[in-house]
């Protein structure tokens, strides 16, 4: 995925039309999502639209890194449900022992949480 096709993906993420949406998300799968997951947690960290915010902490799930975990423990205290949601999410399916017990721990101190 070159640049330019990088930044389309994205715009198509941004989308509030589902299968726009849909198609950027799973356009940004595989080679393509490891190839710019940088560039994604640099996106991540200046997003303020919580629902926007969601997608990308779902896409940097979804690469399963563990140098990505602390990234995705820090999106559990967001104010935002949605956010919570696919870090806790994404922690919880993790291929990482560590990331799961992120997530165990998290359940264990917030059962207020309606999610689990």
């Amino acid at each position: 995925m070159n640049p330019t096709e990088f930044a389309q993906a994205i715009q198509m993420l941004r989308s509030e039309d589902p299968m726009t949406y849909e198609e950027g998300y799973h356009w940004l799968q595989g080679d393509n999502l490891i190839q710019h997951i940088d560039e994604i947690v640099v996106l991540l960290q200046a997003e303020t639209d919580p629902p926007t915010r969601a997608k990308f902490v779902e896409l940097l799930g979804d690469a399963d890194l563990a140098q990505y975990v602390p990234r995705l423990v820090q999106e559990l205290s967001h104010d935002c449900r949605e956010v919570r949601f696919w870090a806790y999410n994404q922690l919880s399916l993790s291929e990482h022992l560590i990331a799961r017990e992120q997530a165990d721990a998290y359940r264990l101190t917030h059962p207020g949480e309606d999610f689990f």
